[in-house]
């Protein structure tokens, strides 16, 4: 039986691991973070190579040492924390599920692939990294790690500065990558014994019913447009389809999504489908997701 930290005070303390299977290098790495309290610790890996279990794992094990975690899910496609198409922050203190959390803090990307996208990527994940208030802060990372991806991923190391990162690859997937940023110090860790490949079809849709869950408390409302600051891509023509927004406050933090279902010329109004409250939306930023309130994906604009 490992010894956990916080083991010493009962068999509840070891409850928590039950359902893991965890490798010997992943415990070996976690302990290394905690004895050398490596704050920003940065997840990558292709899909399906266990990043969330590896970010489950590491924060009930700081957890259970008496830490707060910090949790920045940076996979805008598939979730752990937030709606699809933002960044996410949030913060665990109980050995709770990732997808239990509550986020504190969203950033907009307009998008579940970051094609097209890597500039709200980078500047999203850092800001929330910056914002996070925790003696930890665990960030996971897309699958996308060659081509665009090897350089979306590359400028987010720079940005964020990461204390260790966490590599997960079978062979040498990830080599090119972490031979250009082998100045920082890398964990090269084997996936995880439970990672379970999924195909396209099924990744779509676990968007589509993470996108159905948050659109289920949402209502139309109807906002005069000169009331609003309009942000991001281009402005867009009266829509003949839903189009997935952000929407943000006063001080351009981030409230949540928004379909813009009708743009009302003659009145010059909005009609934006949410659950964010009327009175507290001000900024407007377009995405380039057509989606139905059901959740259904209609393509890129």
């Amino acid at each position: 039986m490992t010894e956990w930290p916080g083991d010493g005070k009962g068999e509840k303390g070891k409850a928590v691991w039950s359902e893991l299977d965890i490798p010997a290098a992943w415990e070996q790495s976690a302990a290394a973070i905690l004895r050398h309290r490596w704050r920003k610790i940065l997840v990558l890996g292709a899909i399906d190579r266990g990043k969330s279990t590896y970010c489950v794992f590491l924060s009930r094990y700081l957890l259970a040492a008496g830490h707060r975690i910090a949790f920045v899910d940076a996979d805008i496609g598939q979730k752990d924390l937030g709606p699809p198409a933002t960044v996410a922050l949030g913060y665990a203190e109980t050995p709770q599920a990732l997808a239990a959390m509550t986020p504190a803090a969203l950033y907009f990307v307009g998008s579940v692939t970051p094609a097209g996208h890597l500039l709200p990527m980078v500047v999203g994940t850092k800001l929330l990294v910056e914002a996070a208030r925790a003696p930890f802060v665990i960030i996971n990372t897309t699958g996308l790690v060659h081509g665009i991806g090897q350089v979306l991923k590359g400028y987010k190391i720079e940005a964020v500065q990461p204390d260790v990162i966490v590599a997960l690859s079978q062979g040498n997937e990830l080599h090119a990558l972490t031979r250009a940023y082998s100045t920082y110090r890398i964990f090269h860790l084997a996936p995880s014994p439970r990672a379970r490949a999924k195909t396209p079809e099924q990744r779509r849709a676990a968007r589509e019913l993470a996108f159905y869950r948050y659109f289920q408390a949402a209502s139309d409302v109807v906002l005069p447009r000169r009331a609003l600051l309009f942000q991001r891509t281009p402005a867009p023509v009266a829509p003949d389809k839903p189009l997935l927004c952000g929407v943000a406050d006063r001080r351009n933090r981030c409230l949540g999504l928004a379909l813009l279902q009708d743009w009302d010329v003659r009145h010059d109004t909005l009609t934006l489908r949410t659950p964010v409250a009327a009175e507290r939306i001000r900024v407007v930023q377009y995405g380039d997701l057509y989606l139905t309130p059901e959740g259904h994906e209609l393509g890129r604009r």
